[in-house]
């Protein structure tokens, strides 16, 4: 895995800091697009994460031009930085950002990135006017160490277009015994706004871990307890 990892609809995986930033910043039609995914980078790296939780932004933002010196010319970049960790209160959990194909561990098992994820659910649950309806799979595929449950809402239908667009938004949960219907039911009680999404920083830490993934792209985003994850 890179050191850098964040959602990018392009290119998420960089060598290093100043590798990412030298890619967001090379057309000024991003600069926008750019102070947002400065702060995913931040968000979405423990490295960082965790830096910013125990030093606070200035320091971080020292250690950041320390690794970019191209920050130091975008005074944009930083500010918005600065605006968002003003209001943002990280949790004291991991989210890490990993492309779909990475090797993760995950309560102590190592799944050879999403497809074999989801191909191990063992109960699904998708949104259906704010109750989740569970069904379990014709032929279920489950690990002995560790289980899976996968809660999912379809991509929104604007027109006629859309009607076949079979694209989901997805949340996977993992537990050590089997998944039953109440911890899928008491996981969808987690918020889940935008694009449907449960990986943020209001997670209930009995609810842990969560893994999202979009739907479309190369990129999900995982939200730990401390020290439970492992990447390659």
């Amino acid at each position: 895995m890179k050191k850098i990892c964040f959602p990018h609809y392009l290119k998420g995986e960089f060598a290093s800091l100043a590798e990412a930033l030298k890619f967001l910043t090379k057309s000024k039609d991003t600069s926008f697009l750019s102070c947002y995914m400065l702060r995913e980078i931040v968000q979405y790296n423990v490295c960082y994460r965790d830096y910013l939780r125990q030093h606070g932004i200035e320091d971080l933002i020292e250690r950041l031009i320390e690794e970019a010196p191209l920050l130091n010319e975008n005074k944009m970049l930083l500010d918005y930085l600065r605006d968002w960790a003003s209001t943002e209160k990280l949790a004291d959990y991991d989210i890490q950002c990993y492309n779909i194909k990475d090797r993760v561990t995950i309560l102590g098992h190592t799944f050879n990135g999403l497809k074999d994820i989801c191909g191990h659910a063992e109960l699904f649950g998708f949104d259906g006017y704010n109750e989740l309806h569970c069904f379990a799979p014709n032929e279920i595929e489950q690990y002995d160490d560790v289980h899976v449950g996968q809660i999912y809402e379809k991509y929104p239908v604007f027109d006629i277009s859309d009607y076949s667009d079979n694209r989901t938004y997805q949340n996977y949960i993992f537990r050590t015994a089997p998944i039953t219907e109440n911890d899928m039911n008491e996981a969808f009680e987690t918020f889940h706004g935008f694009n449907f999404c449960m990986v943020h920083e209001g997670i209930p830490e009995e609810m842990l871990p969560i893994l999202y993934y979009g739907g479309d792209g190369k990129y999900m985003l995982l939200a730990t307890a401390k020290k439970l994850f492992e990447f390659y």
